[in-house]
């Protein structure tokens, strides 16, 4: 499917040639590295206080929180992660053995060991979202859930599963040429903001990277490892407290493919529904990249949703 996209004792830094510097993205704040179990994780933080994990979805990477941290780093200790795959992190699509986003999971519990933070707000977007989840119903240092746009609430049969897979294999998303990037793009945003260029631009510069197909591969795994890893179902098993929010022109989530008849508000009143006194919001003037889009909006949802 076309339109799914898309550190001191612990920390060290990168040495990184030229030629590998001019593939990764631009970011706006000076990016740090800890080695885990699974290879290096790059992170960027700023600010202190109760400590914020924002986690990417599919195909991203941590500059789509960048506009996130400005706003929030105020009042909170803001961490962004590249999750494994992606961005500044190692290049691997080794997940020892387990589905992608419990594999993900697992290397976020490990982060936040290492990185001795003993209690964190998790907020996941979109694929990100449905990591989210996963970690916090199999760990207790999280005592909060925001979820922007998460994936995993919207379920599909074995027909529209194998679809999926068919139609993002790695060739699929090796072969796409920038006309294809551009318009994928454009399908996370209600109106495409100018600031997001810089997101394409990095995107299309992958294209000369040796490691590009490695991305590729970490790409189509994330759409099996979400598929895998049902969610819908442990919804009413989460004992925190949750925020769930959407751009209330979300292009993505539900499919529109699949599921056109299927609205973005009804699908948030019936996740609303599973999730115990969780809280809701719904942004006008938004699409998919909602905290990138309605950053101030977003932004101010949180904040009141953490107070």
């Amino acid at each position: 499917m076309k339109r799914i996209l898309i550190i001191a004792a612990l920390f060290f830094s990168m040495p990184l040639t030229q030629a590998q510097e001019s593939c990764l993205p631009v970011y706006e704040l000076p990016v740090k590295t800890i080695q885990l179990s699974s290879g290096r994780l790059a992170f960027v933080e700023k600010g202190k206080g109760v400590t914020v994990l924002l986690i990417h979805g599919l195909g991203g990477n941590l500059s789509h929180w960048q506009k996130s941290i400005s706003e929030l780093s105020a009042s909170y200790h803001c961490i962004a992660i590249d999750l494994p795959g992606y961005g500044w992190s190692a290049k691997t699509t080794d997940t020892k053995g387990k589905d992608q986003l419990q594999f993900y999971a697992d290397v976020i519990s490990e982060f936040l060991k290492k990185k001795k933070i003993k209690k964190v707000i998790l907020a996941g977007h979109s694929m990100g979202g449905q990591v989210a989840i996963i970690t916090s119903l199999q760990n207790k240092r999280v005592k909060k859930l925001v979820l922007l746009a998460p994936a995993g609430l919207e379920t599909f049969t074995e027909k529209e599963a194998q679809l999926l897979v068919a139609s993002t294999t790695p060739s699929v998303f090796e072969k796409q040429e920038e006309p294809v990037i551009r318009a994928n793009f454009k399908l996370n945003f209600f109106q495409q903001p100018a600031d997001a260029e810089q997101l394409i631009h990095d995107r299309l510069k992958m294209k000369t990277c040796t490691d590009f197909s490695l991305y590729c591969e970490t790409v189509s795994n994330g759409v099996k490892g979400m598929l895998a890893h049902p969610v819908r179902d442990s919804l009413q098993q989460l004992r925190v407290p949750v925020l769930i929010l959407f751009g209330a022109n979300d292009a993505l989530i539900p499919n529109r493919y699949l599921h056109p008849a299927m609205k973005t508000e009804e699908l948030l009143k019936q996740t609303a529904l599973l999730v115990p006194g969780c809280q809701t919001a719904l942004v006008p003037g938004a699409g998919h990249l909602v905290q990138f889009e309605k950053s101030n909006e977003v932004a101010t949802i949180i904040k009141n949703f953490i107070q």
